[in-house]
């Protein structure tokens, strides 16, 4: 999946993360308005980072961190995209996130996989429909 899927969760708080690195991370984003434009209930998202080799988080003036843990507990907030594909950095509001993994797979909160192409059409639906000033669902 293109490395620009972070560009498309801006807003976005991770929630959660888990797994290992070498091996499979997990980070749940809750973005609601982003979610929304997919069918049922849900606020968030799941990013599973498959074959993940690099995984850290940098507050500005601050040494990197690795530790999921700590990186959890700085509760990041997803700016946009940065660079990419190999590391890809993505802009926090307090920080970057840097990555480099193989492939990467979205799904909804409840467990349906979304193709980065449905992710861009719900994200461009929203954002037209914001600029428009058209109400959107709670």
């Amino acid at each position: 999946m293109e490395a620009e899927l972070w560009g498309l969760l801006h807003d976005g708080a991770i929630e959660a993360i888990r797994g290992a690195v070498p091996g499979v991370i997990s980070v749940d984003i809750s973005i609601r308005y982003l979610r929304q434009q997919f069918p049922g209930e849900g606020v968030g998202l799941r990013i599973e980072l498959i074959d993940c080799w690099r995984f850290e988080y940098q507050e500005y003036g601050s040494t990197p961190i690795t530790d999921i843990a700590r990186i959890l507990a700085l509760a990041p907030e997803i700016f946009g995209y940065g660079t990419g594909p190999h590391p890809v950095v993505v802009n926090c509001v307090m920080g970057t996130l840097t990555m480099s993994y193989g492939s990467a797979l979205v799904y909804l909160d409840s467990g349906e996989e979304v193709s980065f192409d449905e992710l861009a059409t719900a994200s461009r639906m929203y954002w037209d429909a914001f600029a428009a000033g058209i109400q959107q669902r709670k």
